[in-house]
């Protein structure tokens, strides 16, 4: 829904942070695990001994440390009066509060285009998303000194091609998680089927009470969603996406509500990803009709599918050991 023209933006958002992230070699560029910790188990190795000296004590040397996968943030809860809403009714409030169920219902595609800055490296371009319900989607992103990185989901095939990897297929997560995005009215489906979502609490978000949701759809990996208390407007996401470099936490502020037509869209958007931060503003909306040919697969990705799979690896014959000589007869 509104959250959807930010939000659909996340995959190759957060595909190009990791990239930028591994580029310059970040302290945080081990997505798959954090830092090693001194929980391990030290080996235990015995010194060598000369003839004729007494046993020596072993000497304990630490082995590899463990390490521990990457967690969703957690953020401080904050005391409330009165019964604690529930699902539906904070997710109707978000709906109420951005233009009403009649006026989400009416869109069925949108384009919207804006701007991205990088600020720890200097870095700004632009940014282009084209959405058709229920799924179809494609994103555009540029960056001077990166080059260009697009994502895109035909309701089939869900693909990347960015300057690292080049033209690639989505693997399950990561498709689960664009088609999770590119629904720009996903709320409404939220609100229709609430008990996808759990009220965790009201906690502090970006300096203000929001309430926590936790939201869990079939095939997907599970997000927090925040909602002011006040306002009741979505400020922001915080998730473990699903990335080629494995699964990483990311978390999305959403400020600067605007009206585009009747309804109102988050303008302003912070993306925190392994120690990068991401800009992110809307400057037009259009829920003009997209062609259905924005959402064909590219020369490359097509040419992906068709290509052969890849010979599995011969078996490697284990030569035969010989036979033990048998052993002399005994009289």
């Amino acid at each position: 829904m509104i959250t959807r023209t930010i939000r659909s933006f996340l995959p190759v958002a957060t595909l190009a942070l990791t990239t930028l992230a591994f580029a310059q070699g970040t302290p945080a560029a081990t997505p798959a695990v954090a830092p090693a910790t001194t929980t391990a188990k030290p080996a235990v190795v015995a010194p060598a001994k000369d003839a004729g000296d007494t046993a020596a004590p072993a000497v304990a040397v630490p082995g590899p440390a463990k390490a521990e996968p990457l967690t969703a943030p957690k953020f401080k809860e904050v005391k409330f009066e009165g019964a604690k809403p529930t699902a539906k009714e904070i997710l109707e409030k978000h709906v109420a509060a951005t233009g009403g169920m009649k006026a989400w219902e009416a869109k069925k595609s949108m384009t919207s285009k804006g701007g991205l800055e990088v600020p720890s490296v200097g870095l700004k371009g632009a940014m282009q998303m084209q959405a058709m319900m229920p799924d179809r989607v494609t994103i555009t992103m540029d960056l001077p000194g990166m080059g260009q990185t697009r994502t895109g989901f035909d309701g089939t095939t869900g693909w990347t091609i960015d300057p690292m990897r080049g033209p690639a297929l989505m693997e399950p997560a990561e498709l689960a998680n664009l088609k999770r995005d590119a629904n720009f009215r996903r709320d409404l489906e939220l609100a229709a089927k609430p008990e996808v979502a759990t009220v965790a609490g009201l906690v502090e978000f970006e300096g203000r009470p929001c309430w926590q949701l936790t939201v869990k759809m079939p095939g997907s990996e599970p997000a927090d969603n925040f909602y002011d208390q006040e306002t009741g407007t979505m400020s922001g996401m915080s998730m473990m996406a699903a990335t080629p470099m494995g699964q990483i936490p990311v978390i999305l502020v959403m400020a600067d509500y605007k009206d585009f037509g009747d309804v109102k869209v988050p303008t302003k958007s912070t993306t925190k990803v392994m120690g990068q931060t991401q800009l992110m503003t809307v400057d037009s909306v259009s829920w003009d009709p997209v062609d259905a040919k924005a959402f064909d697969l590219p020369a490359e990705i097509a040419a992906l599918k068709q290509a052969p799979a890849a010979p599995a690896a011969p078996a490697k014959a284990i030569p035969a050991q010989p036979a033990a000589p048998a052993a002399p007869a005994t009289k």
